[in-house]
């Protein structure tokens, strides 16, 4: 019993302790507040809010997708994609043809040799490189048979003569260039691409599938080089004529449409953004298409920015606008009882 009426005058104390508390709540929350200084603190707020939004750190990567597969748009006002903010088709692709070349410091051709052992390596093992189409796992150090140096974007394609090891030039653009099984390369060849299911294979009418996991990366790619270099040409059309090829009458390479589609079929990775990064400390430029994927359908496809806009489901719960429409709230309240 003597438990019992200590555990009794404890819970009484406890009791009139947060009676004081919530009568001081009370008499706090019944003062008047005036119009003017209710009106003062929404203005408050809400600019504290609108700095707040604006000043949040931007996103690098805009890897999200719709049900059909388009990436949504990201606004980017500030940063590294600044000058592309709200711009479309022929005015975009040539706002992000002068960002990548914009503190491009293109690499000897050898040097890719050191810079694809470091941003070729595999997520999983990172004493290997991932090899392009077939995915095979190779040790990473150079050693001229495990893996060889593919353009992605052939380089009797590139509208120039055979690169050199010495070379500075489209040919030795480390974003076009990746780790390769030797024997796959030869397959491979200098063919453009079409379409297949499965593994890398040739397709009958001289064209190659890069295979289900790397379709969407070969796109982005070609995407790339096509906007750094405006005298390569994204094309459906005249590529199976080898007649010009190491000239500018022969710089094109697809098949445009199907590029398209792989690059919605198959999303930006984070193998792809580990290669962006490397490279970027390499040679001083990104792949807008891996940073913002939306650009393609900007680009190619005669989207609009509305129609990219990733549709406000979250938004409300963003801790600045949880405190503006309570603060709203309370200012609204006690209006009431003035």
């Amino acid at each position: 019993m003597a438990t019992t009426k200590k555990k009794s005058s404890t819970s009484k104390k406890k009791t009139s302790s947060q009676m004081n508390v919530s009568k001081a709540i009370h008499r706090a929350s019944n003062k008047k507040t005036s119009p003017l200084m209710s009106l003062l603190l929404i203005v408050v707020v809400v600019v504290f809010v609108i700095w707040y939004q604006q000043n949040q750190a931007e996103p690098t990567y805009g890897a999200g997708q719709n049900a059909e597969g388009y990436y949504y748009y990201q606004n980017l006002s500030t940063g590294y994609y600044a000058p592309a903010h709200l711009l479309t088709g022929e005015e975009l692709q040539n706002a992000l043809n002068e960002i990548t070349n914009d503190g491009l410091t293109l690499q000897r051709y050898s040097d890719a040799k050191t810079v694809l052992a470091e941003a070729d390596l595999s997520l999983t093992d990172r004493t290997k490189v991932y090899n392009v189409y077939n995915g095979l796992l190779v040790n990473a150090t150079w050693d001229s048979t495990s893996w060889h140096r593919e353009h992605v974007w052939p380089n009797s394609r590139l509208g120039m003569e055979r690169v050199e090891e010495s070379g500075r030039n489209q040919a030795s653009d480390l974003h076009n260039l990746r780790a390769i099984t030797p024997a796959v390369n030869s397959s491979r060849s200098d063919r453009f691409y079409d379409d297949a299911t499965g593994g890398p294979q040739t397709v009958t009418g001289g064209g190659y599938y890069p295979g289900d996991d790397h379709k969407g990366d070969v796109a982005r790619i070609l995407f790339y080089m096509a906007t750094t270099y405006d005298f390569l040409i994204l094309t459906d059309d005249g590529l199976e004529d080898e007649s010009n090829h190491y000239t500018l009458a022969g710089a094109k390479m697809g098949k445009l449409s199907l590029l398209l589609e792989w690059h919605r079929e198959d999303p930006v990775d984070d193998f792809e953004k580990q290669r962006n990064e490397v490279i970027f400390q390499a040679q001083g430029n990104r792949n807008p298409f891996i940073d913002q994927p939306a650009y393609a359908h900007l680009i190619w496809e005669n989207k609009t920015i509305d129609q990219l806009i990733e549709p406000e489901t979250v938004s409300y719960f963003k801790p600045s606008n949880i405190l503006l429409a309570m603060i709203i709230e309370r200012s609204i309240v006690h209006e009431r009882f003035l």
